[in-house]
């Protein structure tokens, strides 16, 4: 609505001026200044709500100058309007203003210059024109200095667009030094609203300037110094610069390598043309094969040198052979023979099943002439024959497949056996004539192979011979031909063939014969071993229990981890497992190399198996050390972790940089640098330090990349890595408008726990209301993910959870003793059941100081159940004499853990009364200072409400002054009602004065507390008056007056010096001085 009344004022404004331009009745001067006013408030307000003004706008803002030419204003009531002008318009617009106003006599042509202001940018428009079209860059520096040149109001520098200046860099790449002093006279127009990946791309194209003039270290300062470069751009650029630099040292300092050495040389070069000179320095087969492995070479010398090199050098790879064939012009006349010539040497080492299923897939994807060049190599003629048709008109095909087509219609035609001399002939007369009469085909495996199988079902023997015994799988076009190959082949090769070919091929090649893809395995061998009396003595058996285990479970459906727990358990029980006191590891090692053959492991199982087992034989298993780093990453043992990771010889980037995530951010930095310092080009590790560093534009590229590919259908992988980059977004993001711009690209309409990982989603539930992390939850039950028991406990440790929730998120870990705890605790406050609620607690207590090393992931939960206690209970529940053994074990076992054991010290000298002797609202301060102690050490808020009542308990309802002291210094900023209340406590205490005027807190915002406490006259009287004064603020000036009337001239110096030791030079004080030091006066004189 604001919106459409702001277009209707500018519409109205934009109406007069034209009727003040071309309307027929003359306005008045005072008309004209009052619609200047208004269109200048009319700017003000478009730029704070950032949208365009008329004077933003080229046709408007020159319909309004001229009407103030026109009517002759001058240039001092316009100097509001020009203000607004200056502000509406872009950097370079606003410094042709300035310049063309420097004199005074341009201001009396002040409308005139406005309007020129406009044909100016019209004139810059036709200038980038000319500048875009330039070809070289010899021609694009002379338009430049030219336009220069013809401007003098520019001085000598031509603000440009991005792309003018794109194509200054582009254009200067052949001579930077041309490109460079062109660089010198241009300056980016608008610069403020350039998005930053332009800026990125103009950052890059500057440097790689510098670059080619072999500047690199300028190079890498110009992108250091530029802040819209992402750093994981900035630190490739940086890799490739010194491997470029040390490329050059190594070939000329170098003089014998090994070939294998020299492929390694050539695969890691930065540069093509560095690998081709350490090519044609050390030529060898292996080298030449790792310099055709690279796209940049064939993409520079193209595809006919490189298919010469691959023939000079007998390389025959499919893999190394199949981008150059792709890159071969889809019109080239040429094209399938190219194809066929060139996989032709290796077409006998090309397994049948790989080929059908390349075959198969071109032919899915209706590259035809791909598909008959890969068969026409392979000599699958027969094949390629129905595809002919779909080959484009005017595509020469093989010659050996015309000439297979010539024989095959030979014999047809013909009544007599034709003497086969070519492959072609022989292929044909298998499939087409009297196969008998071939003889010798021993070179070709495919056509032995159908040979041999129309012989032994000719002769129907039932025993195999030594021939019979070397077929193997093929794919023929006529489906008897495939079945008959591929049925008389053996089990083992018939079983690896099934596997490679597509599903719907399979009936083509075996009919219905149903064939097992895996080899039969015992799955009877768990339950044999049950019920032997063999007991696993050795470490080495317990990888095979494991074993037998999975496969047990696997053949029932239902492998899972509680199952897989619960076999081991049973065997446990059964005494089958009879390890020595040395190898008790060996059985934990080997849970954790099969935890990957189910989903995932809980973390405190995770975490307890990677504790147990010494340190040399988990980092020598990749597998299970991967499980393990996740699971005491996610259960907060990073220091752990951190151990792990410095035994590791080379990191495996994938689940190290997972630390970055629970780590301080000192250690996080010491992790990233030795991880990218092993893995340079790691995406992952450079997607992490962008994250870690703020910069999500790299993640965002992936998260984009993966809605490409998933789009569709979804694909398992995709999806997972797409859960890991959104995890590591939740885990080290900071602000929210950056993880809202993520989801955006990650094209999610509703965010889920099912679209991170577990790290992210960690994170998330430590910020969300418990109503959206039990639905969190209850996602991940219903799709089979695991439940952390900790993730658990957070949840029911939020604030305000309902009774009915915590039910529902206890029975997700019904096996959880902390869980049963935590229900118990809830239940009971829910019944008004103090003590039940506090043993419920000392069991949570227990459990997480025995089983769990007091892990802070479960005690800061801890924490908020004492917190809860301590809220929902008065003072009438905590008199139960019950009580006070109960929490006295809950502090015994705080200050007996190491972590923990300097509280003690504290605990004793803040309540000392309450700790040793039971009875009144004991339980209750031990219980508020544990919780305030765990606070502290665990950075969590200590609630003020929480801390007053306790004082207040104390000062009331108990004689206990030093417990009362405690919780009143345990406050952060006391107010004057809890200062009285430390004032009431200390009533009977005889060191009051000297307690209360060293406690900061208590007398540093009142400076009259001083004044009372120091006059030793009134005796019983100054808790009254204390009390009195507290309850003002600020006191009343009258009874100060009246307390200090009375001093003596030693008395009121007393009391300065107690002022200028408890505030100084504090001005709360100075009134409080000068009052003194004026009644010292009086009574002087």
């Amino acid at each position: 609505m604001r919106r459409s009344i702001h277009l209707w004022q500018g519409k109205g404004l934009l109406h007069r001026w034209k009727v003040c331009l071309h309307g027929k009745e003359e306005l008045t001067k005072e008309e004209v200044l009052q619609l200047m006013q208004e269109t200048a408030k009319e700017a003000q307000s478009s730029e704070n709500k950032r949208e365009k003004s008329l004077l933003g706008k080229r046709t408007h803002s020159m319909l309004i100058w001229k009407a103030l030419e026109k009517y002759n204003i001058s240039w001092s009531n316009c100097l509001k309007l020009i203000e607004a002008q200056l502000h509406a318009l872009p950097l370079a617009q606003r410094k042709f203003i300035e310049d063309g106003l420097k004199d005074v006599e341009s201001w009396h042509s002040l409308p005139h210059t406005m309007v020129e202001l406009w044909h100016f940018e019209e004139d810059l428009s036709s200038v980038y024109s000319r500048l875009l079209e330039a070809r070289t860059i010899v021609q694009f520096a002379s338009l430049l200095h030219a336009a220069v040149g013809e401007r003098p109001q520019l001085g000598g520098i031509l603000p440009v667009t991005p792309e003018v200046l794109l194509r200054c860099y582009e254009l200067g790449k052949d001579q930077p030094e041309v490109a460079l002093q062109c660089c010198q006279i241009l300056a980016l127009a608008n610069a403020e609203v350039v998005s930053r990946l332009k800026k990125e791309t103009l950052a890059f194209a500057y440097a790689m300037l510098h670059a080619e003039r072999g500047q690199w270290s300028v190079a890498l300062s110009v992108l250091n110094a530029t802040r819209e470069v992402r750093p994981s751009a900035k630190r490739l650029f940086w890799v490739h610069a010194f491997r470029l630099n040390q490329w050059k040292v190594a070939l000329t300092t170098v003089n014998s390598m090994q070939p294998k050495e020299v492929a390694d040389a050539i695969t890691y070069a930065p540069h093509w043309l560095c690998a081709l000179r350490t090519f044609e320095r050390w030529n060898s087969p292996e080298s030449a094969q790792a310099l055709l492995t690279r796209a940049d070479y064939i993409q520079n010398v193209g595809w006919e040198k490189a298919l010469s090199l691959c023939a000079a050098n007998r390389v025959y790879a499919y893999s190394v052979l199949r981008p150059i064939i792709a890159s071969i012009p889809n019109k080239h006349p040429q094209r399938m023979q190219l194809y066929a010539d060139a996989i032709a040497p290796s077409s006998e080492s090309m397994y049948a099943g790989t080929l059908t299923r390349r075959a198969y897939k071109y032919v899915q994807n209706g590259e035809w002439e791909q598909a008959i060049g890969l068969l026409c190599g392979c000599r699958y003629y027969d094949v390629v024959l129905p595809l002919v048709p779909y080959a484009s008109r005017g595509a020469a095909l093989p010659h050996e497949l015309l000439s297979y087509e010539e024989a095959v219609h030979r014999i047809k035609i013909s009544h007599h056996s034709m003497r086969a001399v070519t492959f072609e002939e022989q292929l044909a007369i298998a499939l087409h004539g009297d196969w008998t009469q071939l003889q010798n085909v021993k070179e070709n495996a495919r056509l032995r192979s159908l040979l041999l199988a129309c012989r032994a079902n000719h002769i129907s023997c039932t025993k195999k011979t030594e021939e019979n015994e070397g077929i193997q799988c093929f794919m023929f076009q006529n489906e008897k031909f495939s079945k008959l190959v591929c049925l008389a082949a053996d089990k083992k090769a018939q079983r690896y063939y099934i596997q490679v070919i597509p599903r719907a091929l399979r009936q083509h090649h075996f009919g219905t014969l149903r064939i097992s893809e895996n080899e039969s395995t015992n799955d009877e061998d768990y339950l044999k071993f049950l019920s032997s009396d063999y007991i696993i003595s050795k470490g080495e058996e317990c990888n095979t229990l494991c074993a037998m285990v999975v496969q047990y479970l696997r053949k029932g459906g239902e492998l899972m981890a509680h199952t897989f727990f619960r076999e081991i358990a049973r065997c446990l029980a059964m005494g089958k497992i009879s390890l020595k006191a040395a190898d008790r590891y060996e059985l934990s090692l080997a849970v954790l190399k099969s935890a990957k053959y189910f989903h995932r492991m809980d973390s405190a199982t995770t975490a307890r198996m990677a504790l147990s087992i010494p340190t040399q034989h988990l980092t020598t298993n990749t597998d299970a050390l991967e499980i393990s780093i996740n699971g005491l990453i996610l259960n907060g043992q990073w220091e752990r972790a951190i151990s792990l990771f410095q035994r590791v010889n080379q990191p495996y980037p994938e689940f190290f940089t997972n630390l970055v995530y629970v780590t301080p951010s000192s250690v996080s930095r010491k992790v990233l640098k030795l991880l990218w310092k092993d893995n340079l080009e790691s995406r992952w590790v450079l997607l992490v330090q962008d994250l870690f560093h703020g910069d999500t534009r790299l993640a965002q590229d992936e998260l984009k990349s993966f809605n490409s590919q998933i789009k569709g259908f979804r694909i398992q992988k995709q999806v997972q890595q797409r859960r890991r980059v959104l995890g590591a977004c939740c885990a080290l993001i900071k602000t929210s408008q950056s993880m809202h711009s993520l989801v955006r690209s990650a094209n999610i309409s509703s965010f889920s726990s099912l679209d991170v990982d577990e790290h992210g989603l960690q994170r998330l539930l430590q910020v969300l209301s418990w109503e959206q992390a039990l639905t969190a939850l209850s996602d991940l039950v219903e799709n089979g993910e695991i439940v952390e028991e900790h993730w658990a406990i957070l949840v029911c440790g939020k604030p305000s959870v309902s009774l009915e929730a915590v039910k529902k998120v206890v029975s997700y870990c019904p096996y959880s003793p902390l869980l049963h705890a935590v229900l118990i605790h809830k239940e009971a406050i829910e019944n008004n059941d103090l003590l039940t609620s506090v043993k419920a607690l000392l069991r949570f207590q227990t459990l997480v100081f025995t089983e769990y090393k007091a892990y802070m992931g479960y005690l800061r939960p801890f924490v908020l159940f004492l917190k809860d206690v301590l809220q929902h209970f008065p003072d009438e529940f905590w008199k139960n004499d019950s009580l006070w053994s109960i929490v006295r074990r809950i502090f015994n076992q705080t200050v007996e853990n190491d972590k923990f054991s300097f509280i003690a010290r504290e605990g004793r000298k803040g309540i000392p009364m309450p700790l040793r002797k039971e009875g009144g609202l004991a339980a209750l301060f031990i219980i508020g200072f544990v919780y305030q102690a765990l606070s502290r050490v665990l950075q969590f808020p200590i609630s003020a409400s929480i801390t007053s009542r306790l004082l207040r308990s104390a000062a009331l309802n108990t004689s206990d002054s030093q417990s009362a002291l405690y919780f009143f210094k345990s406050l952060r900023k006391p107010t004057d009602y809890e200062r009285s209340l430390l004032v009431f406590a200390l009533r009977n205490n005889e060191d009051a004065m000297t307690i209360l005027l060293n406690t900061g807190r208590f007398v540093r915002p009142r400076p009259d507390q001083v004044l009372l406490w120091s006059d030793q006259q009134l005796g019983e009287e100054r808790w009254r008056v204390a009390i009195e004064l507290l309850s003002e603020s600020p006191p009343q000036q009258d009874l100060l007056v009246k307390l200090c009337a009375g001093w003596t001239w030693a008395e009121n110096l007393r009391t300065l010096e107690l002022l200028r030791r408890t505030h100084g030079n504090s001005s709360l004080a100075a009134p409080y001085v000068k009052l003194v030091k004026d009644l010292q006066k009086k009574n002087k004189h």
